[in-house]
Parts: C-alpha cells; structure tokens; sequence
C-alpha cells in the first residue's frame, strides 16, 4: 500500500480525537489510557533514575517510607 499519494479527510486532530473516542468506548476509559501508556516508550534511563530515587534502599524499607508518608498525609 502506497500512501504517498493519497489524501486524507480528516485532520490529524480529528484523527486522534475520534480513536480515542472509539478506544475508550471500547476499552473503558481507564484501559484506554493504560493502552496508550504502553505505545510511549518514555524518556531517560530508568536504572539511572532508579537508583538515584531509591538508593540501595530494600524493598521493605521503601514500603515502609511509602506507608509512613500516605499515613501522615490521610490523618
């Protein structure tokens, strides 16, 4: 398929508008945007900002500061 020389119709902005629209009737709202999530392959280095987030730090400590900060946030 050539698409070099076709035309289109739509704007790009009505493109997108309407496959979000028919994602979301499709998926739910939540899961469309969880899709979409998935197409973006982010930016940075994740082990770089990993370590400079958490450290050496174990999972348990990391719950711990985790629970502790949604505890003093919801008292």
């Amino acid at each position: 398929m050539v698409l070099t020389d076709q035309r289109f119709d739509r704007s790009e902005q009505t493109v997108r508008e309407t496959g979000f629209v028919a994602l979301v009737q499709s998926l739910g709202f939540g899961d469309a945007l969880r899709f979409l999530a998935q197409l973006s392959s982010g930016q940075g280095d994740y082990l770089e900002w990993q370590e400079h987030i958490f450290g050496d730090a174990s999972v348990d400590e990391v719950y711990e500061q985790a629970r502790e900060h949604w505890e003093a946030r919801h008292d």
